[in-house]
């Protein structure tokens, strides 16, 4: 489907937009870039040092190489974001923080704010300090702020990067980071294997109770009903295995009870008494040596010389002594542990014949059932010892998953600001805020520029685009165009607007009811504000009327500036302002037409547009005998009523009159168009008060000119004045931009 040329993009419109806005866009980019050579120079240059840390995302296990084989490529991912979010945990900051007494610098410790020297300043009392805690928060915000942790693409290196205005603290504070993240992860994995081997430690003590008392319940079993079970299983072996058991018990008591009395003899310090329990001759010696030297140097005066010799010795007789009996009290608890060894091999001894003999089955479930309860302890306690040796060893080994591949070096150059990045990002966004504040003073704050946005600013339809055309010559105005030049585009451009107010009043014609058919229309011309085109506008409608036939009359009705006499080269000693004047001082309307109207044949009013006025239309009453501002436009079959000279007394009471309604009512029956132009809506109300005698409001906007909100107020004002029913045209003055008959070049001429 064929998009609405209005809903298409007009290029050269658009550039004619940015050629008249060219001065603020200018100066937009000339600001920007003003403001951005200022920062340039005054913003304090920046450092940024940069760290390479390699992660293996694969832990590394030294005794146990082929884990890192089980890994996978999400895992790896995982691994590694979880290790740049390491990197930028608050942990490793403050530790970075403390090592380098961050806290104490002037770039990242506390600051007094301009608010607290203004404070200061003025004599105030400063705010209540921080505590440490906020203090410690502000420090650890500000590093965050400079430091930046990203893994760079798809590999196994993440930057470790700091920006400081001093290079050398930028790469110290880099390569300090990645040092202390790397120290951190062996000092974790230490950590969490060392209290993994306290937790397993835990357990293997559990299991080894489990295990002693397990082992504990079958020997037991076997000791206590091991007479049963000889004479059940009935075999020899089992009978001599049994005899041995009974003799090793009795040597376990007599050795446990030795010990029991040698221990306590030897926490006395009773070396005689140990020496009689266990039989040691050399113990006897020593402690007979020692006593005879005590009972030397308690019983006879010696000189201080020979009895500190005498105490020397003795003390090295007490230290012979104890090492002596720590060592006869050490061999009888190898003698225990002997005996007991013994004991254990014959109950293993005996609980592996058991399972060969011919016992009952009740007898082996019972023996079955505590021996695979002692089985299954003894295989979870070694499970344990291993699992525990396994992690106390790595706790001796362990490595870092992450190496400093590439140190921080100090930066030469500063990493911002950059000159050119920020020039040329001011002088995009001036280009673009440029374009943008131009279309939005073009469209909504400035002038109006198309038909389409002419018609949404006034809600009403553009009957006519007047092309930019240069200025009249050899005494011509733009005006003349309509007839010395009527295949031009200008003069087509008021045949268009023509043919619009016929189609909109023959529609008002058929709805409004006391509108006659036989009546001329009346047609107001204005605009918003001065130099809008209007007086041009209303005489070029008025002559393209004429040269269709129509008789038409022109009214300047701009009383406070006349200007359509100009156009026709007319200087009348007597306008409409004066004759309104005159009539309201007589209080009467004069009946007949001035019949030599300036410059031209004899003609009455009604006689000014073609044919005999009397064939279907009556003979009305017109102006003074004595008023000659009525004239003939001496490029066409028009009417003109001048309004004179300037006006210096307000014109709103006149056009209220009775004189000047008659005059309009009086022309509606002579004319078949009467074109009255208007004084600008908005600097003065004459033209509200002509509004309500017309049949057609046509208001004119030069293009650029006009605000639109000085448009919508003209609207509101022409529309509360207006008949019901009126119609109501725009007209695009002065237009700039692409023509859109530009392809139609070949249907205009001269």
């Amino acid at each position: 489907m064929t998009q609405p040329r209005e809903d298409m993009v007009d290029i050269r419109e658009t550039l004619a937009i940015l050629r008249r806005q060219g001065r603020l866009i200018l100066m937009t980019v000339l600001l920007l870039l003003t403001l951005a050579f200022v920062y340039v120079v005054r913003a304090t240059p920046l450092y940024t040092a940069t760290a390479l840390v390699r992660i293996d995302p694969q832990e590394t296990n030294l005794l146990d190489p082929e884990v890192a084989a089980r890994s996978n490529a999400a895992v790896e991912t995982s691994r590694l974001d979880t290790e740049v979010e390491i990197l930028r945990s608050s942990r490793l900051g403050l530790q970075t923080i403390a090592e380098r007494q961050l806290h104490k610098t002037e770039e990242f410790g506390p600051t007094v704010s301009l608010l607290d020297k203004a404070r200061l300043a003025v004599g105030l009392e400063l705010r209540r300090m921080p505590s440490p805690t906020q203090l410690t928060n502000q420090t650890l915000e500000r590093f965050f702020d400079v430091l930046t942790v990203r893994r760079k693409g798809l590999t196994y290196l993440v930057a470790v990067s700091v920006t400081s205005a001093d290079p050398d603290m930028a790469a110290d504070l880099a390569n300090t980071h990645a040092r202390i993240y790397i120290s951190d992860q062996v000092a974790a994995r230490v950590e969490a294997a060392a209290m993994a081997s306290e937790v397993l430690r835990n357990e293997v003590t559990k299991a080894e109770r489990r295990l002693s008392v397990s082992n504990a319940a079958l020997r037991v079993y076997v000791s206590d009903n091991l007479d049963r079970l000889t004479v059940e299983a009935n075999s020899e072996t089992l009978n001599v295995l049994s005899a041995n058991f009974k003799t090793s018990v009795d040597r376990l008591a007599q050795a446990e009870d030795l010990l029991l009395q040698a221990d306590g003899a030897f926490g006395r310090r009773n070396w005689e008494q140990l020496a009689a329990q266990i039989g040691d001759q050399s113990l006897q010696s020593l402690e007979e040596e020692r006593q005879a030297l005590r009972t030397r140097l308690q019983g006879s005066t010696l000189d201080h010389q020979k009895a500190l010799d005498l105490e020397s010795e003795i003390a090295r007789l007490e230290a012979d002594l104890e090492a002596r009996a720590a060592a006869s009290v050490a061999g009888l608890q190898g003698e225990v542990r002997q005996v007991r060894q013994d004991q254990d091999g014959v109950l293993d001894r005996i609980q592996k014949e058991l399972t060969q003999a011919g016992l009952s089955a009740q007898t082996l479930t019972e023996v079955y059932a505590l021996n695979q309860d002692a089985l299954i302890s003894q295989r979870q306690y070694d499970q344990m010892i291993n699992r525990l040796r396994d992690f106390e060893a790595q706790a001796v080994v362990q490595v870092a998953d992450s190496q400093l591949v590439a140190e921080a070096l100090r930066p030469n150059s500063p990493s911002y600001p950059k000159p050119e990045l920020v020039i040329g990002v001011a002088l995009l966004l001036g280009l673009g805020l440029g374009v943008a504040l131009a279309l939005v003073k073009e469209f909504y704050f400035g002038g109006v520029t198309s038909a389409n946005q002419l018609a949404n600013v006034i809600g009403a339809k553009v009957g006519a685009v007047v092309p930019r055309v240069n200025g009249g010559t050899e005494g011509r105005t733009l005006a003349d165009k309509v007839v010395v030049e009527q295949m031009s585009q200008f003069a087509e451009a008021f045949r268009k607007l023509r043919a619009g107010l016929d189609q909109g009043l023959g529609r008002r014609k058929d709805k409004v009811a006391d509108v006659s058919a036989t009546r001329g229309a009346v047609i107001l011309v204005t605009s918003a504000i001065p130099a809008e085109g209007k007086s041009t506008s209303a005489l070029s409608l008025a002559r393209t009327y004429a040269l269709a036939g129509k008789r038409t009359l022109l009214i300047d009705a701009d009383l406070r500036k006349p200007s359509i006499h100009s156009f026709v080269k007319e200087e009348p000693e007597m306008g409409l302002l004066e004759y309104l004047q005159s009539y309201d001082l007589a209080q009467d309307l004069p009946p007949n037409p001035p019949q030599e109207p300036v410059g031209g044949t004899p003609k009455s009013l009604s006689a000014a547009a073609p044919g005999d006025p009397s064939e279907g239309r009556p003979q009305t009453a017109t102006p003074a005998a004595d008023a000659q501002f009525y004239v003939l436009d001496p490029l066409s079959k028009l009417g003109i009523i001048l309004g004179g000279r300037r006006a210096n007394v307000p014109t709103d009471a006149p056009l209220q009159s009775v004189a000047f309604r008659n005059l309009v009512e009086n022309a509606r029956g002579a004319f078949d168009i009467v074109v009255i132009d208007t004084a600008p809506l908005l600097p003065v109300v004459d033209t509200q008060y002509i509004a309500p005698m017309v049949d057609a409001a046509v208001v004119c906007v030069r293009f650029a000119e006009s605000t639109q909100a000085e448009l919508r107020t003209t609207m509101a004002h022409l529309r509360d004045a207006l008949p019901e029913g009126a119609v109501v045209m725009g007209v695009l003055s002065c237009f700039e931009g692409g023509q859109q008959g530009g392809r139609y070049d070949g249907y205009y001429g001269g």
